[in-house]
């Protein structure tokens, strides 16, 4: 029996990235009985792809591309949008990727054959990064430790997944994107709650994208704002699913602490720099993250929105 697959990209005005995202889609080993399409949500205020521009993209490729707007500028509105968009075409499955990610010719293959052999509604797999320059020494990269594929998983991001379309039919979970996050963490949250509704959830080692990540997002200034914007969004989401009470009793000393110590490290680091620079400079960075994150969390708290997705890194 044949069943369905829709491959669903968020994009906004990176034309290039979204092209290489598209021609790595194309080039998929399609799985066994599987009809494959796309659909490309554009999170602008006006569309770029409409009549000869989106029927060119079609042109080019062998799978099936449609074409979606939605003018609310933020991630979960997108998102919502993509889900909704896929469950025109009544699928099995819908896969989520990442503009400025390419995929594998086996990705899907690898979500799919996972999902099966070990009955799971959630496949999750890995991002590999490409630098376009190195990041600063003092930063630690984000780099997930290997696990076996068909590790149980509890949360999940949406830059490399795969989901039954029960999850979001709507005689199904039903389920959507938190549009109250609209700055990070909206994924985090959703399979979070996919998890606590009984879904199971696994890692498949094996199914591997690579994501670009531009100069512009190792700048000192935007690597801190990520902290300080993952710490936000990750306290504003306790406040919403535990209530704000619960939240701050959690986050405020937790978040004194890290200030504090943030501080600390940040003097001896400015100290020590002039001696040794890159133990100094090291020290220095950490405090900033640490005041970072605490000042984060105090924001997330308060439910005032971080400005960290309104640039647009790439092209």
């Amino acid at each position: 029996m044949t069943q369905k697959l829709v491959i669903a990209v968020c994009t906004a005005q990176r034309p290039k990235m979204l092209q290489a995202c598209l021609e790595s889609l194309d080039n998929l080993i399609e799985p066994d009985n599987m009809e494959m399409s796309i659909v490309v949500v554009e999170n602008d205020p006006e569309p770029h792809f409409t009549g000869e521009a989106a029927a060119a993209v079609n042109d080019r490729l062998s799978l099936p591309v449609f074409f979606h707007h939605e003018k609310r500028r933020g991630i979960p509105f997108a998102r919502n949008t993509a889900l909704e968009a896929a469950l025109e075409h009544k699928p099995d499955w819908i896969a989520l990727i990442d503009d400025d990610e390419r995929a594998e010719p086996d990705w899907i293959e690898k979500l799919i054959s996972a999902c099966r052999d070990h009955k799971a509604e959630v496949g999750n797999g890995p991002v590999r990064r490409i630098y376009e320059k190195p990041a600063p020494h003092w930063w630690k990269s984000q780099l997930l430790k290997p696990r076996p594929t068909g590790t149980v998983i509890t949360e999940a991001p949406t830059n490399n997944v795969i989901l039954s379309g029960r999850i979001v039919a709507r005689d199904g979970l039903g389920l959507r994107f938190d549009e109250r996050l609209t700055f990070g963490s909206e994924d985090i949250d959703f399979f979070r709650r996919t998890h606590a509704a009984g879904v199971k959830m696994i890692w498949v080692d094996d199914a591997i994208v690579e994501e670009d990540i531009p100069a512009t997002r190792v700048t000192t200034g935007r690597l801190l704002s990520r902290m300080h914007m993952a710490a936000t969004s990750g306290a504003f989401n306790i406040v919403l699913r535990e209530g704000r009470l619960k939240a701050a009793l959690h986050f405020i000393p937790k978040s004194f602490r890290r200030m504090f110590f943030g501080a600390l490290a940040t003097i001896i680091g400015f100290v020590l720099k002039p001696f040794v620079r890159k133990r100094g400079e090291k020290l220095y960075y950490y405090g900033l993250i640490r005041l970072m994150k605490g000042s984060g969390n105090l924001r997330g708290l308060m439910g005032r929105a971080h400005n960290y997705y309104d640039v647009i890194d790439g092209n």
